[in-house]
Parts: C-alpha cells; structure tokens; sequence
C-alpha cells in the first residue's frame, strides 16, 4: 500500500493556511493536521503592501529622525560659526532684535555704499545660517506632482526675485514695510514669510553680494580665505550623501555562497544587479521582448521573424519611445488584411530603450558621436564545465555612451555634473547640463542581472535566441526545469534555514517566507519527511508594487461603481447582492440588449432571470474560466441555442448580417471602453484559437517571490507545486467546503437575530436556505486552514485537465462513467469529474476545523540589539558596539511644552482635540468662543472661515496653545534646553504589557508598562516583565538608577500572578476544572469555544477578541439596513469579552496559554 504526505500551504499578506494529509493509494486517507497561522500587521502596513504603497510606519520614523539630525547638524554649523566670528571679532552684541530691525539689518548689508559694523556682519550671517534655501534635487524632476509643483513654485518666486533686481533680505524687508499696520501700541506686519521659500541659490547668491559690499569696508577681516570658509565650510556645507550602493541585491546568476570560518554563517558574495537604465541593461531587456514575439494568423500559421527583422525591431527600439503595433507590421511586412494579428504580441506597445531615448533628446544633434556603443565578443573558458562560451568584452564600459550614461547616473549635484560633463566630453552648454541634470536614472531602480552576467546573455540573445534558450547556453537552467529522475537523485536537507535579514528587502514576505519555514520544519519534525507540497500564494504576494497599486485603483474604481449599481437596483425593488451587481454591469455593457442577436431586454428582466441569462462566452466546458470576461448578457433562446458553442463559432451559424451585426457590437463596446481586450478576445476567438495553457499562464512564476518560496521549499522537498485561486475556488465549492464555516457560525448568528433567510433559483428548481446577513468566510481564520486543504488535494493532473478542457473531454466522461454512470444530470461533466476525486467528506472537514486553534505569531521584541557602522571608500567601519536599538516608537509624535505645571500643545485652530476652554491665551480664547457660540456651537461650520485677532482683520489665528490635563507619570521628556533642562515632553506611547500582582493584605494591584518602560527595563538589565519584585529590588538596593525609574516598578511585597500583552492568549469563561479535563483530553473543540486573544490593554481596561475572528470593527446590519458598530452585539455574541475590574477578570477564570505554530495549546 503506497501511502503519501503531502502538505498544502496557502500563503497570504499577513496569514498562512496549512493541511497535512495523507493519501493511500491516490485516496484521501487522513487528515493529519491543519491550521491557521496569523503574522499581526499594522492595519496600514497591512493596507499599504496591498495598494503596492511604501510600508511607512518605518518611513514616518526614519523622517522625523531625519528632521532632528537636519536640526543637530544646524546647530553643529552654528557652533562652528560662533567660533569662527569669535575669532575675528564679528561675535553679535545682540540676537533679540525686532524682525523689521533685523531684516533691515539684512537688507542693507546686500546695498552698496552701506557699511555695517563688523558685529552687525555676523549678526546677518547668523540669520542667513538659520535658513539656507531649499536645494535643487535630481529627483526632484521625476517626483510626484505636488512635488514638482512645489519645486516649480520656489524656482518661480526666485525669478520673480531676480526681475526685481533684489536680494531676499532686501525683498523681505520691503514687503513687511508695505504691510505694516498702525496701532496705538506700535506697528505689526501682516506679511507672512514662513510660507516665502526661495531655492538655495538665492541665499548664495545674497551672501555674495553682502560679501562684496562689506569687503570693501573689511579688505583685511573678510578675506577670500575667510570668505570661502563662511560660505563653503560652514553656511552652505552641505556633506555627501552616503553611499547606498551596499544596498544594492547581489546577482542572482553570479553570486556564490562562502562559509565564515569564524562564525560559521553563510555570506553570499558577487557581483551587484545592475541598474534598468544602464546601456548594457536597456539593450538586454530590449532582446528579451523581441525574442519573445511570436506571431499566429488565423490559419494557425506561425510567422518564422528572421534575425535580420529581428534587428530592425532593436533599431526601432533603439532610436523611438516605443514600438507599436503598426510598427512592426511595417518592419515585418505583414497586414492584419492578410489574417496576420499583433496586438498580443506587442500590447500597449513595447517599451523603447528610454536611456538612449532621453540621452538624444536632452543632447539634440550636436553630440551623435556620445551615443556610440559598440559590442565586441570574445570568448572564455567556463571554469566549472571547460565549455567555451561567447560573451560581450568588458571594453563595453569604456563606450561614450556607457561613461556618458555613468557620469549622468552617478552625480547627483548640478555642479558637480557640469565640471564632469565638460572635462569628459566637453559639453559647456548650459541647458544641455539642465537637460541631463533632470534625467533620473537611478528611480527605475535595478534589474535582476549583473553586468557579468548580462554580457555572458546578451551575445546569445543578439543570434536569435529566446531567454531561457540564451540561459541555456551559457549552462544556466532558467526554468529550473529537471527530468523526473534527476529530481529522484535530489539532496534534500533536513531542516530549512531562515531567511537572513533583508535578504529579500521586503519586511513583509520575509515575515511570511520565515512563518512557512517555521511551519513546514514543525511538521517535519513531528510527522516525519512531506513527500510533496501544492502551495498557492495569494495575489499580493506575486505583484510587483505598481501590480499591486493598480489593482487596488480597479478594486477602489469597482467599490464605487458597485454602490451606485445598488441604488439603481433597488429602484427596480429587487434586492441588491453580489451576483445581481455582476448581471447588472453585463446588462449596461451590452446596452441592453442580448450581446448575440440584439433583442432588447429590461433591467428587470434580466436581474429576476425572466427569459434571460448570464451567458458564458466560451463553454465551460471547453475553458475553465468563470471570470467576469467569459460572460455577457444573453436571452435565453440564444443561451439554449449556442450550447457548446463559442460565440464566434456561434454567430457564424446564424448567417452573415447577423454576424456582421454581431463583430460590430463588440468592436463597438470595445472602442467604447464597455468590455475589456480580454472579453472581446472571448467574444471574438473561434474554438481552435482558444489557447492550451490558459491556467499555466495564470500559474507561471513571474515574480521572484514566487519562485523564491517555491525554491525554499525544494530544498528539502522532493516535488513542489503551485496551483491557481480560481482552481482552489472551484474545487472547494464543488466538493462542498464552502458551507463550513458558514454553518459553523451560523447558530450564534442566529441567536443574535442576524440572519435571514434567501430564496434563490439553481438548475431551475427555487430553493430556500437560512444565511448570514452580509456573510463572508474572510470574517473566520479558519477559511485559511480550509483552503489549504483543498490545495493539498489539488492534484496537477486535475490542472492539467483544466488546461485543455476540450482535448480531454472523452477522458473526464469516461472516468465519470466508471465510477458513478447513474450520478445527478443536473452537474456540468466537469462538476461531475471533480466530484469523484478523492477529497474528504464535509463532515470529516468540519470536525477538523471546528477544532481548531489559531495560532498568532508572538508580539516582536522590544530592542534588538546593534552595532553603529560608517562607509568610508566602501568598507564599513564599527565604530559604536553594545546599542540597543527600540523595535518601536518610544512616544507618540506630538511634542508638548509646560507652563508652570501644567503641559501644554499647540493644535490648528479645527484641530478635533482643541477645546475652547483649554485655549492658553485669554483673548484668543474669548475671540474663538465668541465665533462657536455665533454658529451653535457647531465647531466645523463656525471654523470653516478665516479668524483674526484684530479688527482689522490682518492676523489670522491659525494654531492656538492649548493646556492638555497630561500627568507627569504619562510623560516623558525628550528636549532639553542649553543647562540640561527638559522643555519637550511626549506621550510615551503604547502600552507595552500589563502585569497583574497581589499585594501584602491579598489585593490585585496592576502595573501598568509603556513601552518607553520596557526598553527603560531592558537598557538597565531588567527583565522587561518582573515575577519577582523582590528580588529585583535587592539586586538594586545601591543602584543609583533615576528615581523615576524607579517609581515605575511594582513594591517589592507584590506576588506576580500574571501578565498580559497584545496578541496573548487566554481560555475565558470555563471553570477550572472543566479546563484542567479539556486540557488533559485534548479536547479542542471545547477549548476553541473559550479561546481568546488579547486584543488592547489599558488601566483596568483589558479587551479579549475570540481567536477566529478577522475583523475588530463590531459593525453589523441594524434594521434600517445600515451597517453601523455594535460592541454591545459582539460581547453577546461572545465574539468580544471587555474587563474593567479585577472582580469582571476573576469571574472569566482566566488561564493564559501558548498556542504554538500549529495550533497546539499548552498552559503557561
């Protein structure tokens, strides 16, 4: 008897689902295990990765550290500059001038004729010092459009600056002189320079001018020594950037692994991928796409594209933007008149070699000799294999468009840029300089191929060959493809290691690829060898970023048609639901009319299924495809008539006006932009043209992601296979798991009045099924365990009967007819086929499932710890050991300051937090009382307009300083002043945990720990949770720690009884003794009932959600239809337990559990 383990994983953004089963002679034998593994995202993290946006909450941090580096390197500048003035006697006599001295002050240093004292000088270069310009950046030209348009507008306001022959002192003080207003206190100024930002070469350009002007009073102080040191060295300083070339992936090709003798660990070392917009990397990339066009006519006849036209193509592609579909009917000499078809083969058009593209145009003419780039082959011997191969000469980088291509790559500073371009290639003409500045080359960021290796491909792909046959050549197996027994003769190790940090330089796959390693040697070790893995990744995880943000724009653009459709759906009075939002969207497309014979049809009509039909272009039968773009709205004697039919083949049968008709139809809603490229290729295909691999497309690992996982899990398992959604979604519906989790819930849902029940038409008899209000089996973690079951029992010969649906029709009849002649006619063969594979029954499943524990992955740490390294000429330097570096924010972002006692902050006067009463100032207080109470108080219509504090109405009150009612204990200090004081205070953010002790007299008492506490603990070698006060207070008994430090441990009296932190897990509501026997007996099924993870903590405020539950929003269906929160419902439905004393948390009888990565409890 041959028995088989095989393992299905489906792997998701922030989950994985697994099933382990065991196959006895191609039957389904047991299931050995299955689970769901939660890795806990921050909401945005989680929404971010999905829309294909940057993982910010890191980003945010990295930004504010950079606004408080920006702000010490200002006073390092400052310091540096007292000591310089100190030196030649131009220290300031004072720095608390009035702003319109001050800037007068300014403004006459830059006129000529008017000397200033030597004090003065340096009082003015103090002021240029605090503020010195925005700085021109590279980037900035392919930034987003608000960016761009900032930039446009402080280059904008310069010129305005030059046109008026001042400088921006000398513009300052003039505009604050004409917006001075009169008072019997003395003049203010309305004018607002804050938001007046110039670019840096305007403040250079004013200290040269001052410069100028005082030289003549100072030839002896400001010399041109001095001079450069003020402006170059210290003012305008601005420092290299680093380096970030470290960064940058290794080839995947070339790279070779090396153990360190001294540690042990394995380090990868090589060559480094090479930039997209490298000549070398462009040129490859170009014959790539055109050794992949392959051409069809409608015959079926395949066009042979010579290597002669094959270069024409690269010419093409080498001197215009892109190559369209004309183009290459012009260069092959083929019409679409004679059956010949591009448009799949070229698309939107296939992208031109941009470096070249954007050299030439920023260059013009003058310079055609810099695009010269001449390959020379040469040949060497491959040291592995003795084999010699071609491959292009290293010379290529000393090309002039390869070192024309380098210099404008690698320079980043406009200077710097023009001194290169001229002593290089002698190009001194200023707005080819500005044209070339602008191209940014390092944004499209790197290919997967070194250069090396590029060279070694390109000369194989420049004979004609396609990618995975130029791959081949020069031994490299691109497919990964081996025959059956080269895979029999495969090493497998026993234990899969972890991905080493940043190797994939994706914090999210890299959690997930590390959760399924974890898993899949979990099993291993439990179970023995897995002969075989099936794993399906979800859509996410095989998108590129822009993939990623493309699909969440249609996902967004469909959200908000799908509303509108609803609306317009109930004015007909037929309920809105999924399937009738589809029929309705088919019913617009095909402007209300039958997409094959024309006849008119109501909306009504055809969303209650009168004579009408949804109607599936190509048969399911001959291509498994049940997406939106193989079906249109069809009457239904057109339905009934075309039966196995395609739509063209369909058409043609009804004589040629109505097929002309028909063809024009379609171009039409395609034209129209009504029906998609795809849905008119179905509608327009002939049943020979329908393609053979159509699922295998679906499944082919594009994205490395993909084939990394699969990769990992080759090394240590013989066969790996991955399957597709739309086959998963198939065969579970059919074998019936859809309904599991469904019914699973279904009684609570029940008893909370939350369902309804449906009556729905299926294979023409009406039926009629209780449902769960707006169910979904996304609101259970267990759907994950169950989609992997059905992917461990996805078999690739069921793929592969997909694949050509109508080459194997005879055989899935006739296995049909072997094992079940007499089954339900009502099923589709196809149904039919699937059913009688070997699968567990819905009962088998359910009992599985209903037991079982999902399993979340552990909080993160608190500190990791780190060394700090430099980059010089390359190497990196340690220069710092022994950091510990916090895994979070220590507070929160906002920054209060303190008035006597009490903290205050500054809010934007229609800040939500500001409050009338809390305003600091007392006229500003009553002036913005006096605006509520004029609109009722309705703070959003009352702020809508401009508020002044003067009559005159020439200062607006923008922010207001408001006292918070923070305590000292929920603070802590983060600026301090010149003697050490602190003048800053933030939040200290989110709680780290909670420790619950008991006093001497029996009481509970809390300790309540932020996690600035517990990186506080761990920076002074505490254990970040304390079980024992006591000894922890002898251990500090001659500490000289800070009192207030201090404060926050628990007495040393106190016995720990437990602790409590997000995502822990705790068994509520079951007597002791009923948990001690569920434990002992393994009992999972009772447990499940019980299983709570902690979901946020406060003082005396602790919030468990139940385990299966995704969502933490509590919003439910309430009788007007409206989905609104309801926490009241969830804690009724014990999907949510709130506890706000110690006697609420004793009455739960809480134990705390460890639930491991497989779902296995233990007590801790």
């Amino acid at each position: 008897m041959a028995t088989k383990k095989i393992l299905g994983l489906d792997l998701g953004v922030g989950s994985i689902g697994w099933a382990l089963i065991e196959m006895e002679d191609d039957k389904a034998s047991s299931i050995l295990g299955m689970g769901s593994r939660i890795v806990p995202l921050t909401t945005d993290d989680s929404t971010q990765f999905s829309k294909g946006q940057a993982i910010t909450k890191n980003a945010d941090r990295t930004a504010r550290r950079t606004a408080r580096k920006g702000y010490d390197r200002y006073q390092l500048r400052r310091a540096k500059l007292t000591q310089v003035l100190r030196q030649h006697n131009m220290l300031p006599e004072r720095m608390d001038e009035h702003v319109i001295d001050l800037w007068q002050l300014r403004a006459d240093a830059a006129t000529e004729g008017k000397q200033l004292t030597l004090q003065q000088i340096g009082r003015v270069l103090y002021h240029i010092n605090q503020k010195r310009g925005y700085k021109h950046a590279k980037a900035d030209v392919s930034a987003d459009s608000k960016q761009t348009k900032y930039v446009a507008a402080v280059n904008q306001r310069y010129k305005d600056l030059q046109d008026l022959n001042q400088t921006i002192g000398q513009y300052f003080y003039q505009q604050l002189v004409d917006s001075a207003v009169q008072t019997p206190s003395g003049p203010y100024y309305t004018f607002r320079i804050k938001d007046k930002v110039f670019p840096r070469a305007a403040y250079v350009a004013e200290f040269d001018q001052i410069m100028q002007v005082q030289k003549f009073f100072y030839p002896e102080v400001l010399t041109e020594e001095l001079i450069n040191t003020l402006r170059n060295e210290i003012i305008f300083y601005q420092r290299p950037l680093k380096s970030c070339k470290h960064l940058v992936g290794l080839c995947e090709f070339e790279m070779k692994a090396y153990t360190n003798k001294h540690t042990g660990q394995v380090v990868y070392s090589g060559p480094k991928c090479a930039p997209r917009t490298s000549p070398l990397a462009q040129l490859c990339a170009i014959w790539e796409a055109v050794n992949n066009i392959t051409l069809f006519n409608k015959h079926n006849e395949h066009l042979d594209i010579t290597l002669e036209q094959r270069q024409a193509i690269v010419e093409h592609l080498s001197t215009h933007e892109k190559l369209t579909a004309k183009d290459l009917q012009k260069i092959l000499g083929i019409s679409p008149k004679e059956g010949w078809s591009v448009g799949k083969a070229v698309g939107k058009g296939i992208k031109g070699n941009m470096t070249l593209y954007q050299l030439r145009k920023a260059l013009g003419k003058k310079y055609n000799h810099l695009m010269q780039f001449n390959l020379q082959m040469t040949d060497y011997m491959d040291e592995a294999t003795g084999e010699v191969i071609s491959r292009i000469s290293d010379t290529i980088e000393k090309e002039p468009l390869y070192r024309l291509w380098h210099v404008v790559y690698s320079v980043q500073d406009r200077e710097e840029l023009g001194k290169a371009l001229s002593k290089q290639f002698g190009i001194n003409d200023e707005e080819v300089v500005d044209a070339l500045f602008e191209i940014d080359f390092v944004k499209p960021g790197y290919a997967n191929k070194s250069h090396k290796f590029i060279r070694k491909l390109l000369s194989y792909l420049m004979k004609g060959y396609n990618y995975s046959e130029a791959c081949e050549h020069i031994g490299i197996n691109h497919s990964n493809s081996i025959t059956k027994e080269q895979n029999a003769e495969r090493v497998l190790i026993d234990r899969i290691p972890l991905l080493m940090k940043n190797e994939l330089r994706q914090p999210i796959i890299e959690k997930i690829l590390n959760q399924m390693i974890n898993i899949v040697n979990a099993l291993k070790e439990q179970h023995g060898n897995i002969d075989e893995v099936r794993v399906e990744l979800a859509r996410e995880l095989k998108q590129s970023k822009d993939e990623r943000a493309q699909t969440t724009e249609q996902i967004n653009k469909n959200e908000r048609e799908n509303k509108a459709i609803e609306e317009r759906i109930r004015e007909h009075g037929i309920r809105p639901s999924r399937a009738r939002i589809q029929k309705y969207k088919m019913w617009e497309e095909s402007q209300h009319q039958c997409f094959y014979c024309g006849k008119s049809i109501s909306a009504a009509e055809f969303l209650s299924g009168a004579d009408v039909e949804v109607e599936h272009i190509i048969p399911k039968s001959i291509l498994f495809d049940d997406s939106f773009s193989n079906k249109v709205c069809a009457c239904r004697e057109c339905n009934h008539t075309k039966g196995n039919m395609t739509a063209r083949d369909f058409m043609e049968t009804r004589g040629q006006i109505e097929l002309d008709a028909y063809l024009n139809r379609v171009n039409e809603a395609n034209k129209e932009g009504r029906i998609s490229d795809k849905k008119r290729d179905h509608l327009l295909w002939h049943k020979e043209e329908i393609p053979q691999d159509f699922i295998d497309r679906q499944l082919r690992q594009s994205q490395y992601i993909s084939k990394k996982a699969v990769e990992i899990l080759r090394s240590a398992i013989r066969d790996v296979y991955a399957t597709s959604g739309s086959v998963t979604d198939f065969l579970r519906h059919i074998w019936g798991y859809d309904q599991i989790l469904h019914n699973l819930n279904l009684p609570k849902y029940r008893d909370a009045e939350l369902t309804e029940f449906v009556t729905y038409d299926h294979r023409g008899q009406e039926h009629q099924e209780e449902r769960i209000k707006n169910w979904s089996k996304r609101i259970d973690h267990r759907h994950h365990a169950i989609d992997a079951l059905t992917i461990a029992l996805t078999r690739q010969g069921y793929i592969q009967r997909l694949n050509n649906l109508n080459a194997s029709h005879d055989d899935i009849a006739e296995a049909v007819r072997k094992v079940n002649p007499l089954m339900e006619k009502k099923y589709s063969l196809l149904e039919k086929y699937i059913y009688i594979q070997p699968h567990f029954t819905v009962q088998e499943v359910t009992d599985k499932v209903d037991g079982i524990l999902v399993s979340f992955r552990a909080g993160k740490k608190v500190t990791t710890p780190a060394k700090r390294a430099i980059y010089r000429k390359g190497k990196r330097i340690n220069v710092q050991d022994g950091l510990l570096v916090p895994r979070g924010a220590l507070t929160e972002e906002t920054v209060y300051g303190k008035l006597g006692n009490k903290y205050v902050v500054k809010y934007p006067l229609t800040h939500p937090s500001m409050k009338v009463d809390d305003i600091v100032d007392p006229t500003i207080r009553e002036i913005v009382r006096a605006r509520l109470d004029a609109f009722g108080g309705k703070a959003k219509d009352a702020l809508a307009k401009p508020l002044y504090s003067d009559a005159a109405q020439t200062m607006e009150i923008k922010t207001v300083r408001c006292y918070t009612g923070l305590q000292d204990k929920a603070v802590a200090s983060v600026r301090f002043n010149a003697q050490g004081e602190p003048i800053g205070f933030a939040k200290t953010g989110n709680n780290h945990h909670i420790a619950i002790y008991q006093d001497a007299k029996g009481q509970y008492q809390e300790s309540v720990v932020s996690f600035w506490q517990a990186v506080e603990r761990k920076r002074y070698g505490l254990p970040i949770v304390i079980e024992d006060p006591k000894a922890i207070w002898d251990k500090l008994i001659d500490s000289d720690l800070p009192q207030e430090f201090l404060s926050t441990l628990p007495q040393d009296d106190w016995q720990f009884v437990v602790s409590l932190q997000s995502n822990e897990m705790f068994i509520l509501g079951m007597e002791d003794a009923d948990f001690e026997i569920a434990m002992e007996n393994r009992d999972y099924q009772l447990l499940n009932k019980h299983l709570y993870r902690v979901q946020k903590i406060r003082g005396k405020e602790y919030t468990f959600r139940y385990h299966i539950e995704t969502t933490v929003d509590d919003k439910y269906i309430n009788e007007k239809g409206e989905v609104k929160p309801n926490p009241a419902l969830s804690m009724q439905m014990k999907k949510l337990i709130s506890i706000r004393s110690f006697g609420g948390w004793l009455a739960q009888h809480p134990h705390k559990v460890r639930v491991n990565l497989l779902g296995e409890i233990s007590e801790v």
